[in-house]
Formats: C-alpha cells, structure tokens, sequence
C-alpha cells in the first residue's frame, strides 16, 4: 500500500489540476470500497498541495467528499441488495458475517449515530455502510449522515493538513496513533459484547 500512496502522490504532484480532483475523488472512493487504500493519507498530502497554491481547497474538498460518500453509499447498497445470504459465501472473504453482525447490532442500538460518527471510526466504515444495507436503513438517512460525516472528517484533515505545510506526514503519524487506539478500544468492545453475549446464553441454558 505504501507503493500506491507514493505513485499517488507522485501523480499529484505533477498532474493538471483537473486530473488531481479526479485521482481524489476516485482514491476517496476506493478507500471505502477497498479499506487499505489510504485515502486519510491522500487528503492530508493534497492539503500540502493546496497550501502551496497547485490545488484550491474547495475543488479538493469537494472531490474528496463526493468521492467518499458515492463509495460509502456503493457498500451500502451492496448490503441493501446482496442481503446477508451474499456475506455468508463469497462476500464473506471480504467481510466476515461475525463482524457484519456486530455492526448491525450496534446500528440497531445507535442508529443514524453511528452513521454520522463512521468517518471517525477508521477501519469500520466499510462495515458500517454494509450493516447499514443489510438492516434496510432508508437511502436518504444513509446518504445525508454519510455526507455529513465525510464533510467533518475531510474538513478536519485539510485543516490539519494546511496546518503543518510541508510537515504534513506530521498528520499521518498522528492517524496512525489513532487508528492504533481505536482498532484497540474496538477489539475491547467487541470482547465485552462477546462475554456479555456468552453469559446471556449461560443464563438462558441454566
């Protein structure tokens, strides 16, 4: 992954403009399509670029956040459509049905909360935008608390980003000590509805 990032920025550095926004919005996409695409990173960097004056900040921001939210919408309808007889064969190589079925459970309890908070919660979002499908949330909801979430998100990271200039792997580093924390504090909360799920069960039989 770290390849692509470097021939993405590569490709941002010397491109015509118009081809930047397009090369962000399409790397927005494919970071909810295909989570290991780095599309935090490509946000932060493309701040730099913004601050040096090769790219304008609203074309960027909107690119970004188009990008992103037609990608969590993809995975939303992928649930919505496919339903969890898809995850439990060849779409469970991608997502498994066990983690589909927490995020469901957590939709079930927080509802368009969650929805709203999915860009801060790396890692999940695809998760989240498929739960989303697979409990039959309404399109619209979906739609408006995702784009509002990537308007957030997106705008804290070029802020961040036009912040510390050419020092923008400043940033990076940053997100990789959050992603670490929260991956850490979800591992926790999946094992506490585990043993709260496996107690449930114990009663019942006893």
């Amino acid at each position: 992954m770290t390849a692509y990032l470097e021939a993405l920025i590569a490709e941002l550095s010397g491109v015509d403009p118009i081809w930047a926004y397009g090369l962000l919005s399409l790397s927005a996409f494919l970071e909810n399509v295909i989570p290991p695409v780095p599309g935090d990173t490509v946000v932060v960097f493309s701040a730099y670029l913004v601050g040096r004056g090769a790219l304008g900040f609203w074309p960027v921001f909107l690119a970004t956040c188009a990008g992103g939210t037609a990608g969590f919408l993809t995975m939303y309808y992928i649930g919505y459509s496919r339903g969890r007889a898809f995850f439990s064969g060849r779409g469970g190589r991608f997502f498994s049905a066990a983690n589909l079925a927490v995020a469901e459970r957590w939709l079930a309890r927080y509802g368009v909360a969650l929805i709203l908070g999915n860009r801060f919660l790396s890692g999940i979002r695809s998760v989240i935008a498929i739960g989303a499908g697979l409990g039959g949330m309404s399109w619209s909801k979906v739609a408006l608390c995702g784009l509002l979430s990537m308007v957030a998100w997106n705008g804290l990271l070029l802020y961040a980003g036009l912040l510390v200039g050419q020092n923008w792997e400043q940033v990076t580093g940053i997100l990789a000590q959050y992603n670490r924390v929260l991956v850490g504090a979800l591992v926790l909360a999946g094992a506490g509805l585990a043993w709260r799920w496996w107690r449930t069960r114990s009663a019942e039989r006893s």
